[in-house]
């Protein structure tokens, strides 16, 4: 039988039962708060360019701990010691997401590497990977292209997926990315888990995207104002110019040209301009693609009375931007925006030029619902038109020769394209 000295113990210890618990879930708090700034709690892992992509490479990651480690741990696959990188620390747009981002530089071409967040990974599977781009065309080198993302997270986590099999080099995306309208950061969430748990290539290696903005990362969707109206756009993403258009160059063997039809930049004017001089620098380039997201040629959302090429936006492109490709030459441009599949005759001065035309590409049915095509009396600008979801996989040699295919997310093949040399020829103005 317990004695009264005891019992009374026992009710001072009962006394402090919530002081006790008060402390310990103060320490659990703690002991968590300090295990997520650890292991990040990562949003997102992603990997783009700003320079050179064969001796660079930009690692950017999203959490949700503004106290989570800056620092980068890197290696070259294989080699025994780790090197360290500091990563410049923003917000995404006015939500509470973290952004951390570090551009790697002096790194060897065609060269697979690999990184940890916060630490130096324990094990390989605790990390990521990455591959630098070659500097020269010394193996086909591949990627694919698409537009309009994520209707929802179940579509775009199909074809990321499907890409992810293809194991391209890297990805250009152009623009729709998340559907956040400038606006709704748990869209941005989506996207990026997406991506990061998805877009993962042999060896772990994540791919790399090359990025271009739509009309549904704009609050408003066009006539933005940079970067207000498209923060989430402008603060996940650093671009080669910090701008919505801008030109990357992979040696001289291709260059890729990202353009912003109108959403935070006029298609005339000053990116006009500069679009003049970015393909005149290149014109010795042995491959050239540029991408954007409203097509000059689509496949629906025709103005009363009109074709789909008649939207102003298409009128805008021909006459600001197809004479600039005309007169220096393209390989292909990459639209979107009309949620379809489109491949097009070859065009040149609004006519159909099988000889020397140019190719358009899209329109745009990564991960959303696909709308009406034209019948084929009514689009004689198109050779091919479906409603289908689809991503590009282009392939490029050394010989100047690609193979563009155009692959479902069931991974079937259904439309294909070999090009016999590299790029249209140019086309000098006529003299007076």
């Amino acid at each position: 039988m317990r004695t009264s000295r005891e019992v009374e113990q026992e009710m001072k210890t009962w006394r402090r039962r919530p002081e006790i618990l008060s402390w310990l879930l103060m320490v659990l708090w703690a002991v968590l708060l300090s295990g997520a700034a650890v292991a990040q709690d990562l949003v997102g892992v992603y990997l783009t360019w700003k320079s050179d992509p064969a001796t660079t490479m930009t690692v950017n990651w999203v959490d949700l701990f503004e106290g989570s480690s800056n620092q980068l741990w890197y290696r070259r696959n294989g080699a025994t010691d780790w090197l360290t990188a500091e990563a410049v620390h923003t917000r995404a747009g006015v939500s509470t997401l973290q952004v951390r981002r570090v551009e790697l530089t002096g790194l060897l071409p065609d060269t697979l590497y690999e990184f940890g967040i916060g630490k130096a990974p324990l094990k390989e599977t605790d990390g990521w990977r990455f591959r630098t781009m070659p500097a020269e065309l010394s193996r086909p080198v591949r990627f694919v292209s698409g537009g309009d993302m994520m209707h929802n997270r179940e579509m775009v986590d199909a074809m990321n997926s499907r890409a992810a099999v293809l194991d391209p080099d890297f990805a250009m995306l152009g623009g729709d990315l998340a559907y956040a309208n400038g606006v709704a950061a748990t869209r941005w969430v989506d996207w990026l888990q997406s991506w990061m748990k998805n877009s993962v290539g042999k060896d772990r290696r994540l791919i790399p995207f090359v990025i271009g903005i739509g009309n549904h990362e704009v609050k408003g969707g066009y006539n933005g104002k940079i970067p207000d109206d498209a923060p989430f756009y402008y603060s996940l993403f650093a671009t080669p110019e910090g701008k919505s258009s801008y030109a990357l160059d992979f040696g001289k063997y291709m260059s890729v040209i990202a353009l912003d039809s109108g959403h935070t930049q006029q298609i005339g004017g000053p990116q006009s301009e500069w679009l003049g001089e970015a393909l005149a620098k290149r014109s010795a380039q042995q491959f050239l693609f540029a991408f954007y997201h409203y097509p000059a040629y689509g496949t629906t959302k025709a103005p009363k009375g009109g074709q789909p090429y008649d939207a102003k936006q298409s009128v805008a492109i021909r006459e600001h931007w197809l004479p600039l490709f005309e007169k220096y030459g393209a390989t292909a441009l990459f639209e979107n925006d009309h949620h379809n599949y489109k491949r097009s005759h070859r065009l040149r001065n609004h006519k159909r030029d099988d000889d020397n035309g140019l190719l358009f590409l899209g329109d745009g049915a990564w991960g959303v619902k696909p709308r009406e095509v034209p019948s084929p009396e009514v689009g004689w600008w198109l050779a091919k038109a479906e409603p289908r979801n689809h991503l590009f996989h282009v392939e490029l040699r050394a010989d100047g020769t690609a193979k563009i295919e155009a692959v479902d997310v069931k991974g079937e093949v259904f439309d294909r394209l070999d090009l016999t040399r590299p790029r249209t020829r140019p086309v000098l103005p006529a003299t007076k």
